[in-house]
């Protein structure tokens, strides 16, 4: 199964989100945790490998730079496909990200069809295109 996991705590982003997901070609289960610390416990307790996360960068508890900063030393981290998906355009924030390991800074769109779009990009290019291994190193 593809998994995706969208760490967000904006009630009307995460509703607009799953109405996208349901416009998906391609069959995904999406799981939505709420802030980073939520994250770090998911990291913890599953599998991350053949995972990708949308991480929102601006939540209560614990930002997403806090919480990457806290996975880095996962065993796995590596191979970790964490994406950055916020509306912050800051390139002190881009930078920062890119410093801190993930795989792309993606903006949120502003209509319902620019998160359709950015989402088929996302999960075509992730799990269509993109080749994961199996086990972690």
């Amino acid at each position: 199964m593809r998994k995706l996991v969208l760490i967000e705590d904006d009630d009307d982003d995460i509703y607009f989100f799953k109405l996208a997901c349901q416009q998906v070609t391609l069959d995904i289960e999406l799981t939505v945790l709420r802030n980073g610390l939520e994250f770090i416990d998911y990291v913890q307790k599953n599998t991350v490998l053949n995972t990708v996360f949308l991480l929102d960068l601006n939540m209560p508890k614990l930002s997403g730079f806090e919480a990457l900063k806290k996975i880095s030393n996962h065993p796995e981290f590596n191979q970790m496909v964490v994406i950055i998906y916020t509306t912050s355009s800051r390139d002190k924030d881009m930078k920062f990200a890119y410093e801190l390991g993930v795989k792309s800074y993606l903006l949120k769109p502003n209509s319902m069809l620019g998160i359709q779009k950015l989402l088929n990009n996302v999960t075509q290019y992730w799990f269509e295109v993109n080749a994961f291994s199996e086990k972690a190193s």
